[in-house]
């Protein structure tokens, strides 16, 4: 006859359940340190961009400027949308041809990263754009604008 006390021995676990637990541990952590890793920055570019088709970037503007102002006439944009949209028009136009976030620097800014011939333009239009009344007319401000994009060489 077997003796037959009533005692098992522990069970054996699969290793695939160590193996499993360890790949879910190794898996947190890397998600982990993707979270919390630093990022660099992007290098600042120091040198400007200049389109290839610098003329027809130009042009283009000075259409945009156009379209702004036969709008304006005939009723269809507001007037202070107008001296927006101009402001607008011409730090695009920055933009595209150096490269710069223009759209979203203010006129210091504009000035430290060396772009001098939109700054006139863009505070020529600046008064228009946000006095509640202003007495520039939008073809004062789109005079300005196109003063602006024709000065950048």
């Amino acid at each position: 006859m077997q003796d037959n006390s009533g005692f098992h021995g522990p069970l054996a676990y699969s290793q695939a359940w160590f193996w499993l637990g360890v790949l879910v541990l190794l898996v947190v952590a890397a998600w982990y340190a993707f979270l919390l890793w630093p990022r660099r920055k992007r290098a600042r570019r120091t040198h400007p961009v200049v389109p290839r088709d610098l003329a027809g970037l130009r042009l283009s503007c000075l259409q945009a400027i156009d379209s702004v102002v036969a709008d304006a006439d005939a009723g269809r944009l507001p007037e202070r949308a107008a001296h927006q949209r101009l402001s607008f028009l011409v730090r695009e136009f920055a933009g595209h041809v150096t490269g710069k976030p223009a759209t979203s620097m203010t006129l210091e800014e504009l000035r430290r990263h060396g772009l001098e011939p939109f700054v006139d333009g863009i505070a020529g239009i600046y008064p228009a754009e946000f006095e509640p009344v202003s007495g520039r007319t939008v073809q004062d401000s789109a005079a300005a604008a196109r003063q602006a994009v024709r000065a950048w060489n």
